[in-house]
């Protein structure tokens, strides 16, 4: 006698599948891209610079923290950079808002001089850093400004990690 293969779902796949589907849920809500996920709120984060006013002087930033990219609309490299006792992982946790905004004036940069115009052969670049408690009440702000050279692409990015890097260490010391 010919055994008919049985075609129902067994147990087993069942069990695999829904274990499957948790992991993806669980994926997806530690990502940033979730309900609580601080990539879904940057644009709440964003809307803060609209509020110009000022908290208690002498107001301090409290982790853990959020750093957003304002003109990319995304969170910013700096942010994985954080120590992680300052870095929000979520945005139940966010307790300090940090919007930074990224600037450059090129290379060769014209002065005008006389007649004519002279070029001074270089340029700038500014990062601007803007501190505000959750309740989007501003702490304080920031810049640093990075002279460049016309040398090429190497200088702008050199340049760019130093104005990180001193941004990063302003950020810590308000803390």
């Amino acid at each position: 006698m010919t055994r008919r293969p049985n075609l129902g779902i067994s147990p087993v796949a069942v069990i695999g599948l829904l274990g499957v589907i948790i992991l993806i849920i669980v994926l997806v809500l530690n990502s940033g891209v979730g309900p609580d996920g601080l990539t879904s709120h940057v644009s709440d984060y964003i809307a803060m610079l609209d509020n110009k006013s000022g908290g208690a002087p002498g107001a301090k930033a409290v982790g853990p923290a959020v750093v957003v990219d304002v003109e990319g609309k995304q969170i910013d490299d700096l942010h994985s950079r954080l120590p992680s006792a300052l870095r929000a992982e979520n945005h139940s946790q966010v307790a300090t808002v940090i919007l930074l905004v990224r600037s450059g004036t090129g290379i060769g940069a014209g002065t005008a001089m006389g007649m004519g115009v002279a070029m001074d052969q270089g340029g700038s670049y500014a990062l601007s850093a803007f501190l505000y408690d959750k309740s989007g009440t501003a702490i304080g702000s920031h810049s640093v400004i990075k002279k460049t050279a016309m040398t090429g692409a190497g200088e702008e990015a050199q340049a760019k990690a130093d104005a990180d890097k001193e941004m990063l260490a302003w950020i810590e010391s308000q803390f």
